[in-house]
C-alpha cells in the first residue's frame, strides 16, 4: 500500500480523535451485523480504504469464526476485479506493535483459498464458498492479502512484508501491512474528501502545453515528467488523490499496474504513447515566473492513481512522461469531471442518475415534509444522525428487495441497480408512497433482523445455518417477505398518504408485517434449504431458484391468512385513523 508515516507520532495532532472515530463505527458495524470487533474492524477497512460497498464488506467479514485459518475478511469485488483477504488486528491497547502471528496466519490460509474444499470438511460452508467464488478469478484479478491494525508498527512484519515481496513465491497474491500510522493517514485523507491538496507546484514539460477554455472552466494541456509526478506522490501521498473514486490496487503479476511499471523500466521513451494519461482538477492554477510552470491550489488526481503510483513504484525513469490534463474548474462541474473520469468504477453510477427527473421530483415531494432524500455523499455524511435521510443507494435495494424479479440483484447485483434493473426499480409512476413504505420496511427489517441475530449470538453456540440467514443479506429477504403479504393482503392495493405513512401509528402497523416476514422468511428458508443442492445458506440466497421455492410457499401462507380475522392490520384504515401533520 502506499507510504504512510511509521507511527503515530509523525501523523498529525488528532489522532486520538480519528482513533475514536473508528472505533465508534466498528462498534456500530459489529452490532450491525452480529459479529466480533475483530471482524467489523476488517469490515471498516474494507469500506474505508478498499470502497467495498457496507453490505458485501459485513457479509465477506461474517464468513470468519472456527477453522477459518486466520480470515477474517474474503471478499470477491467484480466491480474493480480484485480478490481482497484480510486478517483483522483490534487490539484494546494500541500502544504495542501488531503480533507476528497476525501476520503469519495469512501464509497458512493461502493452501485453503487455493483448495476450498478444506474449509468445507473443516465445517465452514460459507467461508468454502466465498474461496470458491474467489478461486474462479484469482488468474485475472488483483489479489490483496493482508494484515490491518490498529496497533503500531511491526518491524518484525515489516521485514517479512519486504522479503515476500521480492521472493515472488506466493504469486498471484500480493501482501500487505497496514499498521496503525497508515491507517490513521490513509483515513484522513479519505475524511479531508474534496478539500484536496491545498497547494503545490505543476511544472508541464520543456514549457510546452495547450491552452483552452470552456463551460468547465480553464484547463491546460502538455506532457509532464514521471519524475515530477512521483515529487508529488512522495509530497502528498494518497492524499493527492482525495477525489479519486479508488486508490492504487497493487502489482498484480501480468496486471494492468505490473505492465504501467515495466513499461516505464523497459521503454521509458514509449510511455507517453502507451499511457491514457491522466487528469488534474483544481480550483484555481496560475502560472508563475519559468515557462510551463504553474502553482494549483486545491488539487486532485482525479484519473491516474495507478500511472502516478505505478511511475513511482518504477522509480521515475528520466525519458517517461505522461499526457496531462490540468484543468481549474468551475465549481459546479468538479464532480462530473470526477464522475466520468473514472467510469470504470459502476458501484458510483448512483451519483449520476441522482440528478435525474425521477430523483428530482421525489427529492422535491419529502423536502416538503422535512425529509432529505437522496442527499449528495459529501452532505449526507456531515449531517446529524438524528436527521431523516433517504439515501439513494440504500433505498434502491429497498426498492429492489420487494420484486422477484430484482430481489437477487439487490443481494448479489448491487452495482448494476442503477444501470440494467433502474427502469424495474424506479419506473417512470413511482410515487414517494411507494418509496417511503420500502424506505420503512427496510429500516424496519434490518432493526428486526440485528435484533434476532443478538439473540442468537448471545446464546452461545448459535446453529449455523439460522446464524447465515440473519446475516446481513437477511434484511432484503424480509423485506421481500414483507411486502409480498402486503400486496396480498391487501387487494386493491392501499390508499396510502405520505402524511399518514410518517406517523408512528402506521409504522407500528408495518412492523407488525415486517416482524411476520422475518419469521415467515426464517421458517420457510429452513424448510427449503437443502446443503445437497446449495453449497452454502449463502448461495442459496443468491439462488433463483431457490427464490421461486420460497415464493411458492410464502403465497401459500399468504392464501392461509387471508381468512383469518386480524391477522395483520389493513393499513389503509391505519392510514386513514392516522392523524393529521403539518406539512413543512
Amino acid at each position: 500500500m502506499a507510504k504512510a508515516a511509521d507511527d503515530t507520532a509523525k501523523i498529525g495532532t488528532n489522532n486520538d480523535d480519528l482513533t475514536l472515530e473508528i472505533r465508534e463505527s466498528v462498534t456500530e458495524l459489529a452490532r450491525r451485523a452480529g459479529i466480533t470487533p475483530e471482524r467489523a474492524f476488517a469490515a471498516w477497512y474494507a469500506i474505508n480504504m478498499l470502497d467495498v460497498d457496507e453490505d458485501d464488506a459485513l457479509e465477506a467479514a461474517a464468513l470468519d469464526g472456527g477453522e477459518d485459518q486466520g480470515v477474517d475478511l474474503l471478499y470477491t469485488d467484480q466491480v474493480n476485479e480484485r480478490i481482497i483477504i484480510l486478517q483483522a488486528h483490534y487490539p484494546k491497547n494500541a500502544k504495542s506493535a501488531t503480533p507476528k502471528s497476525k501476520w503469519d496466519s495469512l501464509a497458512t490460509a493461502i493452501p485453503n483459498i487455493d483448495k476450498p474444499e478444506f474449509f468445507r470438511i473443516a465445517g465452514r460452508p460459507e467461508l468454502a464458498t466465498a474461496a470458491e467464488e474467489a478461486q474462479e478469478h484469482i488468474e485475472s484479478f488483483e489479489v490483496l492479502i493482508g494484515t490491518v491494525s490498529l496497533a503500531i508498527k511491526s518491524d518484525q512484519i515489516s521485514r517479512s512484508l519486504q522479503a515476500l515481496e521480492s521472493s515472488g513465491r506466493f504469486d498471484p497474491y500480493r501482501f500487505f501491512y497496514d499498521h496503525q500510522g497508515i491507517v490513521l493517514e490513509r483515513f484522513r485523507s479519505a475524511k479531508a474528501g474534496s478539500r484536496s491538496v491545498p497547494e503545490d507546484t505543476l511544472q508541464f514539460e520543456d514549457g510546452k502545453y495547450f491552452e483552452t477554455e470552456g463551460e468547465y472552466g480553464h484547463a491546460w494541456v502538455g506532457s509532464v515528467a514521471a519524475s515530477e509526478l512521483a515529487r508529488l506522490y512522495k509530497s502528498h501521498g494518497d492524499h493527492l488523490f482525495s477525489r479519486n473514486v479508488r486508490l492504487f490496487l497493487g502489482t498484480r503479476k501480468g496486471g494492468i499496474n505490473e505492465q504501467i511499471v515495466e513499461t516505464a523500466k523497459n521503454v521509458p521513451g514509449k510511455f507517453w504513447a502507451l499511457n491514457n494519461g491522466i487528469t488534474i482538477v483544481a480550483d484555481t492554477a496560475k502560472q508563475i515566473k519559468k515557462d510551463g510552470d504553474f502553482k494549483i491550489t486545491r488539487f486532485s488526481i482525479v484519473n491516474g492513481c495507478q500511472t502516478t503510483v505505478s511511475l513511482f513504484k518504477a522509480g521515475a525513469p528520466k525519458d517517461a512522461k505522461v499526457l496531462t490534463r490540468l484543468v481549474a474548474a468551475n465549481q459546479g462541474v468538479i464532480g462530473d469531471i470526477v464522475r466520468f473520469n473514472n467510469t470504470q468504477n459502476a458501484v458510483k453510477i448512483w451519483t449520476v442518475r441522482a440528478a435525474d427527473k425521477i430523483q428530482e421530483n421525489l427529492r422535491n415531494i419529502f423536502s416538503k415534509i422535512n425529509i432529505d432524500y437522496a442527499p449528495k455523499p459529501e452532505t449526507r455524511r456531515s449531517r446529524p444522525k438524528g436527521d431523516e435521510v433517504i439515501a439513494l443507494d440504500r433505498i434502491a435495494q429497498f426498492l429492489a428487495s420487494r420484486q422477484s424479479t430484482t430481489l437477487i440483484a439487490a443481494v448479489r447485483e448491487k452495482s448494476e441497480l442503477f444501470d440494467r434493473y433502474y427502469p424495474d426499480i424506479f419506473p417512470h409512476a413511482i410515487t414517494s408512497e411507494d418509496v417511503y413504505l420500502a424506505w420503512t420496511l427496510g429500516l424496519q427489517a434490518d432493526e428486526a433482523r440485528q435484533e434476532r441475530l443478538a439473540d442468537l449470538t448471545k446464546q452461545g453456540d448459535a446453529d449455523k445455518v439460522l446464524t447465515a440467514l440473519l446475516g446481513v443479506a437477511g434484511t432484503y429477504w424480509t423485506i421481500h417477505a414483507a411486502f409480498k403479504l402486503i400486496q396480498d393482503l391487501h387487494t386493491p392495493a392501499p390508499r396510502l398518504s405520505l402524511n399518514a405513512m410518517t406517523t408512528e401509528q402506521f409504522k407500528n402497523a408495518t412492523k407488525k408485517y415486517v416482524l411476520r416476514g422475518l419469521d415467515e422468511y426464517i421458517n420457510i428458508s429452513i424448510d427449503t434449504f437443502d446443503t445437497t443442492e446449495y453449497r452454502s445458506v449463502r448461495s442459496a440466497l443468491r439462488s433463483p431458484k431457490f427464490l421461486q421455492k420460497f415464493d411458492q410457499k410464502l403465497a401459500n401462507k399468504s392464501a392461509g391468512l387471508k381468512g383469518q380475522k386480524k391477522a395483520l392490520p389493513s393499513l389503509e384504515a391505519v392510514a386513514q385513523s392516522a392523524p393529521k401533520k403539518a406539512s413543512g
